[in-house]
């Protein structure tokens, strides 16, 4: 009984005590599972002890890379993708809210790739501005970018693994099967960038 509360109490302070909204995940499994049989990959369904909240967790393979979706109860669907690279190269792009313009005014970096709608919608931040450029330069990249509304792309080097990690954010109201296909097709785009500019060791395939 006491294990089963301190559980139950685990499910409270996530879900509420962080701030984070609940929604079943268990209700998108089927479309899932289709995008997992499309793609070749393996779904995996994770839950708590108390069998609460619940994970979805997709492993879809492309080239030498994996694509890994994840999605909770709590958390929104993010898209993961480890890459090993020849060269230092970091960015951060993100939607450019009312706060972010604040801080661009005191001298938060903003690099514009030249894509007005591009550039009005996503601060982007990097350590190497002119390669940035080159890795957004065309319109099918950031044309993907802005019609799925992606909240957050992020690649930075994990100094404890020494390679690199591409985080892609999107939201919690991802549910049709056309749109997933869509994503993971971004994240192939995102793969080749990487591979078309020489940045991945080995060529990358």
């Amino acid at each position: 009984m006491k294990k089963k509360l301190n559980n139950e109490l685990d499910v409270f302070n996530e879900i509420f005590i962080k701030g984070q909204d609940y929604k079943d995940v268990r209700s998108k499994k089927h479309v899932w599972e289709e995008l997992a049989h499309i793609f070749n990959g393996e779904l995996k369904i994770k839950y708590t002890v108390s069998k609460v909240l619940y994970t979805l967790n997709l492993e879809i393979p492309y080239k030498n890379h994996n694509v890994v979706l994840i999605e909770t109860d709590t958390k929104p669907l993010k898209f993961n993708v480890e890459l090993d690279l020849n060269r230092s190269f970091e960015f951060n792009l993100s939607w450019e809210d009312y706060t972010e313009k604040v801080m661009k005014i005191f001298g938060k970096q903003d690099i514009d790739v030249g894509d007005e709608r591009f550039d009005e919608k996503y601060l982007i931040q990097s350590n190497e501005t002119e390669l940035l450029k080159r890795f957004f330069k065309g319109r099918k990249l950031k044309e993907s970018i802005l019609k799925n509304n992606i909240y957050i792309v992020s690649f930075e080097l994990l100094k404890n693994k020494g390679i690199s990690n591409l985080l892609t954010v999107k939201d919690r109201n991802t549910k049709d099967i056309n749109t997933l296909i869509e994503l993971v097709q971004l994240q192939f785009m995102l793969i080749d960038r990487f591979i078309e500019l020489g940045f991945v060791r080995n060529g990358g395939k």
